[in-house]
């Protein structure tokens, strides 16, 4: 009987089964006291874990070490959820310390980003914008290099790029204006995530995922380089399934290493993608241990969750990955726009 009930689910979703994973655990409250109509940005920097939240009063809201919830300074709101990443600085004698950043959509449709200058006093810098005319009601996602950051962006089923460095401590923009990506036309978000991938020399790979027009999941490799990302060539990803909204992450260190002998090599090839079911509006989860390459297959996630947006994925240096969501509302045992999380590898 539970055999036939599986293959029923199975079919009303769209997805061929996966295997379960013994490392998944449970869903918890993550956010604390936060409410947010959108999972938070997570991002592990120095030791230390970094989140970042829309609030539902539509301000930016950082904490770390899972402390109190802050206001980011500058007055900024938005209608999407912001994005945090950690960028290593580039200047005279090599590659420098490192810098975190958000970034977030504002309520004009321009992207602006803050730097951390100091956690203890909440320093933060201004809020500056990214250069370029685009303007766009979707949110802004990244993937992150040794010494770059690509920046994405939707609008009318366009997905724009841009590129951002630090030179000495201080933001640099290769090109002062967005570019069009060659392929896909896509539905919402481009997600993506950094990885070393052991088949293309040493090179750091930025592993994208998108929702085609048939809501079916589509992936690309390329180069971490703007160029690469505006030429990348997508494949849908084997395995069916139809998503209304898409996330990629992986776990190991921040800054991706090409040393295979570090014991952070194997562990930031832990990605996990994960897609709400249109049908259920439930998350649903394909994971990978070899930087992308093969995919174990989607598999519903224990416990299901309705969430409420696009999931966050992200993860912990040792490896781990964790699938975040904000609540739907009317299924307990938590709260509606409470921030939970779970791990999925």
């Amino acid at each position: 009987m539970w055999v036939a009930v599986l293959a029923a689910l199975v079919l009303l979703l769209g997805f061929p089964a996966g295997p379960a994973t013994a490392a998944e655990g449970s869903w918890i409250n993550e956010g604390g006291d936060a409410r947010s109509p959108d999972a938070l940005s997570a991002q592990w920097f120095q030791g230390d874990l970094y989140q970042v939240v829309r609030g539902e009063d539509n301000q930016i809201w950082w904490r770390y070490r899972n402390g109190a919830w802050q206001v980011m300074p500058g007055g900024a709101r938005t209608y999407q959820r912001p994005e945090v990443i950690s960028l290593l600085n580039v200047g005279t004698g090599g590659l420098q310390n490192s810098r975190l950043i958000v970034f977030h959509v504002g309520t004009d449709g321009v992207v602006y980003y803050s730097i951390l200058r100091g956690a203890a006093g909440n320093l933060w810098s201004d809020w500056e914008n990214v250069p370029g005319q685009l303007r766009t009601t979707t949110g802004i996602t990244t993937s992150t290099g040794v010494n770059n950051a690509v920046l994405y962006t939707v609008r009318g089923q366009q997905v724009y790029v841009h590129s951002m460095e630090l030179w000495n401590g201080a933001p640099s923009f290769p090109l002062s204006e967005w570019g069009t990506q060659r392929d896909p036309r896509v539905q919402g978000m481009v997600d993506s995530v950094s990885t070393y991938t052991s088949s293309i020399s040493t090179s750091i790979m930025s592993f994208e995922v998108a929702r085609g027009l048939n809501n079916h999941v589509y992936v690309s490799r390329t180069r971490t380089d703007r160029n690469s990302v505006q030429n990348a060539s997508f494949a849908e990803l084997p395995g069916g399934g139809e998503c209304e909204s898409v996330a990629v992450g992986r776990g190991g260190p921040a800054s991706p290493t090409t040393n295979t002998n570090d014991p952070a090599y194997q562990a930031q090839q832990n990605i996990a993608i994960g897609c709400v079911s249109p049908n259920d509006h439930e998350l649903w989860v394909n994971r990978s241990t070899d930087g992308g390459q093969n995919f174990t297959g989607w598999s519903r996630t224990s416990s299901g969750a309705a969430a409420n947006a696009t999931p966050e994925i992200h993860g912990a240096p040792s490896g781990e990955v964790f699938a975040v969501l904000s609540w739907g509302a009317g299924n307990a045992p938590f709260k509606q726009h409470m921030v939970v999380m779970k791990r999925i590898i």
